[in-house]
């Protein structure tokens, strides 16, 4: 099969290594630093799950280059979203399938905005990797898992067939039969502490060990399942108790991709997090006091850095 990786950092490099390594024909869009160094070095993974090293990978920061494809699978920034969707176009062939791997919600739906629905799965990651330096991919756990599906839950041949070729690939995948409810699950895991964490400056701990903090970061919970089920997500009756225990069995350390990008001035993906609650929220008729007040004071943060 022929891939395209739209975002050749920690997830995209990552996945698309691992399916170079099974024998797939993988193209890399990537840019800057990291472009230069794949092109001069090659794409060298270190994981717990075994390094490998692709020493002439195809990558271009041209998708007219790479072609069209069988699958891309987008791995931006969220707010990079309406860019990449028409710069992939030369990529996109009559049963291309594009597949983000983004948090958020909003991300299939803009794509398959400008590309057609038909050209589009939901997608979703659990991975902990990022560029340790250009052309140099570091993946932390013992794992790697994605899940898609199409957006309204019908069967898919092509949802198969990358299922196969991740599973091949060594990669842990599954056709989820409710994509939009798995997005929307993972988007209140990281955003409805992340933004109060932000504006606190502490981690994931700061927030959970300290009584106040931790009953803020419980009234987000609740504004964020309000408003998922508002918008049809299916969660379960005791999702709330299955958000605290995953909080619970991280270290006390986490910090999430937005706080660290906040802290260190950079763009963010403030919008697609906190900013879903308190749009979809004011769409729906859910209150959401506690998400749009960390979307407005963050939005200076942002509105500097994407200044800068």
């Amino acid at each position: 099969m022929r891939f395209a990786i739209y975002g050749s950092g920690g997830l995209g490099g990552y996945y698309g290594a691992r399916l170079h390594d099974a024998g797939h024909d993988v193209g890399f869009i990537a840019r800057g630093a990291n472009l230069e160094a794949m092109r001069s070095k090659g794409l060298q993974i270190l994981s717990p799950l075994g390094d490998l090293h692709i020493d002439a990978p195809t990558v271009s920061d041209k998708p007219a280059e790479i072609g069209e494809v069988d699958f891309v699978l987008v791995a931006v920034k969220t707010w990079q979203i309406p860019e990449v969707a028409e710069a992939m176009r030369p990529m996109i062939a009559a049963n291309t399938l594009v597949v983000p791997f983004l948090n958020g919600v909003d991300a299939p739906y803009q794509l398959a905005d400008a590309l057609g629905q038909a050209h589009v799965l939901g997608g979703l990651s659990r991975i902990f990797s990022l560029i340790e330096a250009p052309g140099v991919i570091r993946h932390f756990n013992d794992s790697a898992y994605v899940g898609f599906g199409t957006l309204d839950n019908q069967p898919s041949v092509g949802a198969q067939a990358l299922r196969e070729a991740f599973a091949g690939a060594g990669v842990d995948a599954e056709v989820t039969a409710d994509v939009v409810k798995a997005l929307w699950e993972k988007l209140i895991l990281v955003a409805s502490w992340s933004g109060l964490a932000a504006l606190a400056r502490c981690s994931l701990g700061g927030m959970r060990e300290d009584l106040a903090r931790r009953q803020m970061v419980d009234t987000c919970i609740d504004e964020s399942i309000a408003v998922a089920r508002a918008r049809g997500a299916k969660l379960d009756a005791d999702y709330k108790q299955s958000v605290w225990k995953f909080y619970e069995s991280l270290p006390e350390s986490a910090t999430s991709s937005m706080m660290r990008d906040i802290w260190t001035e950079r763009p963010s993906e403030v919008d697609a997090w906190c900013g879903v609650f308190h749009r979809i929220g004011a769409e729906v008729g859910v209150p959401t006091p506690t998400h749009t007040f960390c979307y407005q004071l963050l939005q200076a943060m942002e509105a500097a850095a994407r200044a800068s």
